[in-house]
């Protein structure tokens, strides 16, 4: 809807400059605090403090899967 023209669009036009992250020992409990706190779906995992070094992503729809919710 934001972008009809999706397809002809560059990452860097569309992509959230600032992505939120999570470290991968995290809890799920606190995934979904996040998620709720910033009105968001997704959260990067990154190993690093910086969140430079992405190893997943984690989404609302894996935690209602998995009942944290």
């Amino acid at each position: 809807e934001k972008y009809p023209d999706v397809f002809e669009k560059k990452a860097k036009d569309i992509m959230t400059r600032n992505p939120k992250t999570i470290a991968p020992d995290a809890l799920a409990v606190d995934a979904l605090s996040k998620m709720e706190k910033h009105n968001i779906t997704a959260l990067l995992v990154c190993d690093d403090a910086a969140g430079k070094h992405l190893v997943g992503i984690i989404h609302l729809h894996d935690l209602l899967k998995a009942g944290v919710v």
